[in-house]
């Protein structure tokens, strides 16, 4: 446990984080991950193809997953929504309806609740393909996502 000159020293060195809007160090970020529980939008885009998702191969996981990040400081659900969009996809998103909340407390990168929303676009992602039935080698936590939003 941290001892009364080191919290007090923990809060100043926090407080000196200059734009949290834009997101945290990653070090600070990799450091909260044990104590903090995080809060993320996951996008659903469906079409008649299918539904859309994107490769991710990093430390934490690889294989398929739905599009989706972290929410930042003073953030709205619509403002990460459409980072996401755009970072992820290249496209722009509109129509988002909340579908579920997630509980991801057992994951292998610390504690998420994630935010599930429908979205809709007419232009064409850059990245990701669209599912008809749900890949084999879908990230483990985002199955359940998937037996939720497709039946």
């Amino acid at each position: 446990m941290l001892n009364a000159k080191e919290l007090k020293q923990l809060c100043v060195l926090l407080k000196k984080i200059d734009n949290p809007h834009e997101g945290l160090p990653q070090p600070v970020f990799e450091a909260l991950l044990g104590v903090v529980t995080f809060a993320a939008v996951e996008l659903v885009i469906k079409s008649p193809r299918g539904v859309l998702l994107t490769w991710r191969d990093d430390q934490w996981w690889r294989g398929w997953h739905f599009p989706g990040g972290l929410l930042r400081f003073r953030e709205s659900f619509d403002e990460r929504i459409q980072a996401v969009a755009w970072k992820e996809l290249g496209i722009n998103v509109s129509d988002s309806k909340f579908l579920f909340a997630n509980d991801c407390s057992q994951g292998s990168r610390g504690h998420t609740v994630s935010l599930v929303f429908e979205c809709r676009t007419i232009m064409k992602p850059k990245k990701g393909r669209f599912f008809k039935t749900m890949p084999k080698n879908i990230i483990d936590g985002h199955r359940g996502f998937w037996q939720r939003v497709m039946g």
